[in-house]
């Protein structure tokens, strides 16, 4: 499917607690990558601190939703930690969009938040609106073992609702190093590839001593945690209003 280039496509990532300064490199090419394809980038750098990375992780939720709901046509979230080749394709013209969500899998053969490709239509809306709304609902253990934020949830939602695409490794590679990949996320087995500066590695060291230290995912999170990150998502978009005004 190839979008006319008048329709507006956002690419975004969250970079809170230091993931700016340790993970520079990749959000250069990120934004070099949005010039290309003529979308607009936004980077999630403040606020500062955010003390409890749970909120932190689950950001991009509510901010994917937000700008589908805003009138972009295409949005794609990108992790901090992930870098796209010079060589990318255009995802509106490589992806079959058909309004739907988009994700690839990671090494435990589930699927993987790290890059998430959405084309404006009811399904993409639906998955995630369910997916905000699972927030407060019980995951079951096999959706969430082995993981501490939001990933449980995107999984059960996807699975139980199966209104979510699978993309191509190629789109998010976290684990095959000869892999000729179009966004490399350096997590899991390729963490130890990322060559940051050592700058800004002493900066993200410094300011994970700032916030809480992450937990296995619970069953469930509370009605405080979902007020926390609705406040959080506010804050955000007032500060990044190009998340929220693809006509600007």
């Amino acid at each position: 499917m190839t979008a006319p280039p008048q329709d507006p496509a956002l690419v975004f990532t969250v970079a809170l607690n230091g993931y700016a300064s340790a993970y520079a490199d990749c959000l250069r090419s990120q934004r070099s990558y949005a010039r290309r394809i003529g979308a607009r980038y936004v980077a999630v750098t403040r606020p500062f601190r955010v003390e409890q990375p749970a909120h932190a992780a689950w950001l991009k939720i509510p901010l994917l939703l937000g700008a589908l709901r805003a009138g972009y046509a295409w949005v794609a979230f990108v992790d901090s930690d992930a870098r796209v080749r010079e060589d990318a394709p255009d995802f509106r013209t490589a992806i079959e969009g058909a309004g739907r969500t988009h994700m690839a899998r990671g090494r435990s053969g589930r699927l993987n938040s790290g890059v998430i490709i959405a084309e404006n239509g009811a399904d993409s809306t639906r998955f995630l609106e369910e997916l905000m709304a699972s927030t407060t609902r019980p995951v079951p253990e096999e959706d969430r073992a082995d993981l501490k934020y939001e990933n449980g949830n995107v999984i059960h939602v996807a699975r139980t609702t199966g209104l979510v695409s699978e993309l191509p490794l190629e789109w998010n590679n976290t684990h095959q190093p000869q892999l000729a990949d179009h966004v490399r996320h350096y997590t899991g087995p390729l963490r130890a590839e990322h060559r940051g500066s050592p700058l800004g590695q002493r900066v993200f060291a410094l300011r994970k001593r700032l916030v809480a230290t992450p937990t296995k995912q619970p069953e469930r999170r509370d009605g405080a945690f979902a007020d926390e990150l609705a406040a959080l998502t506010a804050r955000c978009q007032r500060r990044y209003p190009a998340l929220v005004a693809p006509a600007a």
